[in-house]
């Protein structure tokens, strides 16, 4: 499928979405929200989905970013329904209610944007209209301090998807018309949504790029990498990986070796995998 990229013309406007979470920490949600707030190219709408029951820390933290500017919306929800059907909750409200919306940035609760995240990628899109998703490199805190830079152009990403994830999730920044033809974030996949959904895209000719520059700071800790790891995940990713590569029938079994290799690092046991990410990555 080929996607136009020709926008409406007053969906000028740019939105963040965000998903918020109980095991989310006051002090990096702030730093995630002050980040936010800072842009030098505003952004427009800051959405904010409460998935579940949160701290009251966390209520009272969002409440004064809320009333203290006038770009900052709330929605709670009583249940945890998980982040991919969160993100689709947001993106159809912005879908069906706000038309002056052409842009969607997503954004970690534990991460922080640099001052001109938005600017550069907004530059870059308005140069650039065939690009539909746009992500960057970015700058890993905690466990490591190293800078992750992804494969550039949209020849590239796709190249090496089964190898490499081809985005860092909180730096990309999507055109709206990319929801409007009516891709959303699978809800069916078990803690592979972001994966599958970039497959999705890759499968149906979405043009993707990654800018050089760094554009986030990425906080990676033990529950990051935890988060990683087991054998629900290894085998989802599997199952995802295998389907992509068998669909596009180009370099099977060198895929398949790179498939297998990412299986069996999610097995390992995380004193393991923290090696492993500083020395491959």
């Amino acid at each position: 499928m080929e996607v136009n990229s020709i926008e409406h013309m007053a969906a000028t406007k740019v939105a963040a979405i965000m998903s918020v979470y109980k095991n989310d920490k006051v002090l990096p949600l702030y730093l995630a929200l002050k980040s936010l707030e800072c842009q030098r190219h505003k952004i427009d709408y800051i959405f904010i989905r409460l998935d579940g029951p949160v701290s009251n820390e966390i209520k009272r933290l969002i409440a004064c970013f809320v009333s203290n500017s006038s770009n900052f919306f709330i929605f709670e929800s009583e249940t945890n329904i998980g982040l991919a059907k969160s993100m689709n909750v947001i993106i159809d409200m912005i879908i069906n209610h706000h038309k002056d919306i052409g842009f969607i940035a997503r954004m970690d609760a534990d991460d922080i944007c640099r001052l001109e995240r938005i600017n550069k990628q907004m530059l870059f899109l308005e140069r650039y209209p065939d690009v539909m998703v746009l992500g960057s490199a970015c700058k890993e805190f905690g466990l490591y301090n190293k800078t992750i830079v992804k494969h550039e152009n949209d020849e590239e990403i796709k190249e090496n998807i089964i190898r490499v994830t081809p985005f860092i999730h909180p730096t990309v920044i999507f055109r709206r018309c990319v929801f409007e033809y009516g891709f959303r974030y699978p809800e069916n996949t078990h803690l592979s949504e972001d994966l599958s959904f970039w497959l999705l895209l890759a499968a149906k000719n979405i043009k993707f790029h990654n800018l050089q520059d760094v554009l986030l700071d990425y906080r990676l800790t033990n529950a990051t990498l935890a988060r990683r790891i087991g054998i629900s995940k290894a085998w989802a990713e599997f199952q995802e990986r295998t389907r992509y590569v068998f669909s596009q029938k180009k370099n099977i079994m060198t895929n398949l070796i790179f498939i297998l290799g990412h299986f069996f690092i999610r097995l390992m046991p995380i004193h393991l995998v923290r090696i492993l990410y500083r020395i491959l990555r």
